[in-house]
């Protein structure tokens, strides 16, 4: 069973999963990927335009882009599971989920996610991935815990003050890893 979003319902073991190979090219998508796709808005995610694509032309910010290689490259040396929290919000739902890397026999790396809990944000905040034009200002997005880099701070997204007029719907990010969850120090939670 899934959530209203293509995601497995809280609790339940890896849904979405994907391959990649030694060069960290997309090689093969579990069987529910089109679903997903399809019931998040996919376009760009369909399995048909991501296999045979590099992993990391699907992540953005470069700090970002360096985690993702530290987590391959810890799987493939260590050669056991890496796990790891992290959130992957839509515009009204907080989603806190789970990742799995595995190394398996065949030599390909198998990535997996599950949501462990949902529950609603404050209030509706989409993001866009890009510039801004002069008159907007770019926030930083952290890409593990989703909380927005303030002037005070790292906060949730739903409680961050856009310096924008209100009738702005969309905030442009750019995407990175803030110092808690670069250290470690993440501040998900797989239980409420």
């Amino acid at each position: 069973m899934s959530d209203d979003r293509g995601f497995p319902a809280d609790g339940e073991e890896f849904g979405l999963s994907y391959w990649l190979d030694v060069g960290d090219v997309i090689v093969e998508v579990s069987p529910g990927w089109e679903d997903f796709a399809q019931e998040n808005g996919g376009d760009g995610i369909e399995a048909k335009k991501v296999l045979g694509r590099n992993l990391l032309s699907f992540v953005h910010g470069d700090v970002t882009r360096m985690y993702v290689r530290s987590l391959v490259q810890s799987a493939r040396m260590l050669r056991r599971p890496i796990c790891r929290t992290y959130r992957c919000d839509s515009p009204d739902m907080r989603r806190f989920m789970e990742m799995r890397l595995t190394l398996e026999n065949s030599g390909l790396l198998r990535w997996e996610h599950r949501t462990l809990r949902t529950e609603p944000l404050s209030r509706r905040i989409e993001f866009a991935v890009g510039s801004a034009g002069r008159s907007r200002r770019i926030v930083v997005r952290c890409s593990i815990c989703n909380r927005l880099k303030a002037s005070g701070g790292w906060c949730e997204p739903d409680r961050y003050e856009a310096p924008l007029p209100a009738v702005e719907a969309t905030v442009p990010v750019i995407y990175g890893v803030c110092p808690d969850c670069l250290g470690g120090r993440s501040t998900i939670s797989a239980s409420g």
